[in-house]
């Protein structure tokens, strides 16, 4: 063992051995924040797509336009963060069902959003409504017919066809016959 003058020499600890009690919290909150700024990267990803998306854009544009909605919810009618529903579109192709929270200077409430679109960049709304409490629920369509909440209807170019059936349905084997229909 070598010693100097002031005594003998003591091997130094390493640097993790002597900062472990702080080092390892602070590694688990990192690790923490770092998954707490993902999600919220995911989140605001989702919104904007959202947000950015025609039908979101046209519904919203739609209810500033309607005198109903400006006279329940006054002027300027805007839109909250916290948009619930989906939007999906494939080949052109795409359908949404939204629930899209505004509010003006009266009242707030939520626009119901239903829509679809075929073949083109044009969504066409079968439900529009606002839901403002303590108001009837305002049909922004007016007069437009809309199908039943959850339907899409039928392109009118298109003859009308049946579906096919699903394959559980053929490969279902015919049904027994009843124990009255047996002769023994």
């Amino acid at each position: 063992m070598s010693t100097t003058s002031e005594g003998p020499i003591t091997p130094q600890k390493s640097w993790f051995s002597r900062n472990w009690a702080w080092f390892i919290p602070m590694g688990c909150l990192g690790m923490l924040l770092s998954c707490g700024c993902l999600g919220a990267l995911i989140a605001g990803f989702t919104l904007k797509s959202i947000r950015d998306n025609g039908v979101f854009a046209e519904a919203l544009a739609l209810t500033r336009q309607s005198p109903e909605a400006r006279e329940v919810l006054g002027e300027p009618i805007e839109a909250d963060w916290k948009i619930q529903g989906s939007v999906s579109t494939s080949n052109g192709e795409g359908s949404a069902r939204l629930a899209i929270p505004v509010h003006g200077p009266k009242a707030g409430g939520t626009l119901h959003v239903e829509a679809y679109k075929r073949d083109s960049d044009t969504w066409t709304f079968t439900t529009l409504e606002l839901d403002v409490p303590d108001h009837p629920e305002l049909n922004l369509l007016g007069d437009a017919p809309s199908a039943p909440p959850g339907t899409v209807p039928a392109r009118p170019d298109l003859p009308d066809v049946e579906p096919l059936p699903d394959e559980e349905e053929m490969q279902e084997e015919p049904p027994a016959p009843d124990d009255k229909d047996v002769e023994l």
